[in-house]
């Protein structure tokens, strides 16, 4: 596999040439292009077909949420990273809306952003748990991936074993750690056991999560689930 490819998206020179840098001591991350203008995202993700793109919120010359809400259409398989000053619950709320899965501040380490891209890279989800907006943002991220590629979702359930996917479903029922124990006859400790491999395949931290995905996976999947009903802990 070769390193991520990533085009940055800044109207700050420097800030970009900073970030360049930064990632440049990364052998598994590549920089394959840059925007500084709103309406230059696009043609710049056309050309360089980056696998991440990160994405400041307030650009010249161009509606940043509309720009995200194309680029998921055409562009699917570029994951987009809100690489951004604005910390208002609107502009968080508004980016998960158009699509991209992940939401960051400039404040953060480079430790921190490099987390960030793999993760999103991986079909993970992002964002500062300090923000009020963040599990919010997740929410709708999650619901979001079967509008704009389904591809994210499906990638990470296909890593789950078909006894891990079972139970996935009992959970997006809002079965307790005991009742999908005593379901398909197995302790509960196991079922924390499965849960901890279930929860660090799909890249989240919490049954709710989880759920949300399983729910959004495909028809026969959601058929098969009554909805959440937030019932037991998450481990």
């Amino acid at each position: 596999m070769g390193p991520i490819k990533v085009v940055i998206a800044d109207d700050h020179t420097l800030f970009r040439e900073g970030l360049k840098r930064i990632l440049s001591l990364e052998k598994d991350v590549l920089v394959v292009g840059e925007a500084s203008r709103g309406d230059e995202v696009a043609k710049v993700v056309d050309r360089a077909r980056p696998d991440v793109l990160l994405l400041d919120l307030k650009m010249p010359k161009g509606d940043v949420i509309q720009t995200l809400l194309e680029l998921n259409e055409k562009n699917p398989a570029t994951k987009v990273l809100i690489l951004t000053a604005y910390s208002e619950d609107e502009n968080i709320l508004n980016a998960a809306k158009g699509g991209a899965r992940g939401y960051v501040l400039k404040g953060v380490s480079s430790v921190t952003l490099l987390q960030a891209i793999k993760a999103i890279h991986g079909g993970g989800l992002w964002v500062d748990k300090e923000m009020s907006s963040a599990d919010t943002f997740e929410e709708i991220a999650l619901s979001q991936s079967g509008k704009h590629g389904t591809e994210p979702v499906n990638e990470s359930l296909k890593h789950l074993t078909k006894r891990e996917v079972e139970l996935l479903r009992l959970v997006a029922e809002g079965l307790t750690n005991e009742e999908i124990g005593k379901r398909i006859f197995i302790s509960e400790k196991t079922v924390k056991t499965h849960l901890t491999n279930i929860f660090d395949k799909l890249k989240v931290n919490n049954r709710f999560k989880a759920a949300l995905l399983i729910m959004n996976r495909a028809p026969e999947s959601s058929s098969q689930s009554q909805g959440w009903k937030g019932k037991g802990r998450a481990s």
